[in-house]
């Protein structure tokens, strides 16, 4: 019986050390599988992003070649419009140009031949043999002006100059003797003969004319309270 005890107890601690053995082996097993595991993911993870790494690297080298595209193309569209700039300039009217183009349009538009037109332009010549500017100055009428009648001459006697303006408002809102400057007024200009003409408008005026072999150019502006200042000069007329 005590054999057969000893037995079983040897059978047991065998048993017992087969399985803390087995138990061991499953340990060391899941212990690799883990890690063979674990390293699988961290190749499969650096593999990964090596790949976004050379797709990112690829799409910069493709945004850097777009954006040195586009740069360009500023580039060139500024001296595009640096040049449509500067033939703009060259070929639209302006100013005194421009006032002269729409004077030619008009007088097409209103029928006069291109032909006529052209001849009128180059028979044009600069002014010749003017005199001097010469400035006078009147009193101006208005409808509450009970004064003597203004007026100044010019080309010993050929031509006189008058006129006539909207009457000044004063602070108790009665008229004034004198006219307004900042309304719009009516010059006469009179030949020897009677002959009128009349420029009406906002000062200053600008008016010529053409008597015999001469012409007369007038700029009428305000002077001081009450008068009007008239300078003129005279050239041959072409």
């Amino acid at each position: 019986m005590m054999q057969d005890s000893g037995g079983r107890y040897r059978q047991r601690a065998v048993e017992r050390r087969r399985r803390v053995t087995l138990f061991l082996i499953v340990i060391g097993t899941l212990c690799g599988l883990s890690y063979w595991w674990g390293g699988e993911n961290v190749r499969s993870s650096e593999v990964a992003y090596k790949q976004q790494a050379i797709k990112l690297q690829g799409e910069r080298g493709e945004l850097e070649q777009t954006l040195t595209s586009l740069r360009s193309e500023v580039q060139s569209t500024q001296v595009r419009y640096q040049q449509l700039e500067a033939k703009y300039q060259q070929e639209v009217p302006t100013g005194v140009f421009k006032q002269l183009t729409d004077i030619v349009k008009k007088q097409l538009d209103s029928g006069i031949k291109p032909e006529r037109l052209s001849f009128v332009i180059e028979s044009a010549r600069p002014p010749k043999n003017c005199s001097e500017p010469v400035s006078k100055r009147f009193v101006m009428q208005t409808p509450v002006y009970s004064g003597p009648h203004g007026n100044v001459a010019f080309g010993n006697g050929t031509i006189t100059v008058t006129g006539q303006g909207e009457p000044a408002v004063g602070q108790n809102g009665h008229a004034e003797a004198w006219y307004d400057p900042g309304k719009p007024v009516s010059i006469s200009f009179i030949q020897i003969g009677g002959k009128e003409t009349v420029k009406k408008g906002l000062l200053p005026i600008q008016h010529s004319m053409v008597i015999a072999n001469k012409e007369y150019r007038f700029t009428v502006a305000a002077g001081e309270r009450s008068f009007i200042s008239v300078t003129s000069d005279s050239c041959d007329s072409p």
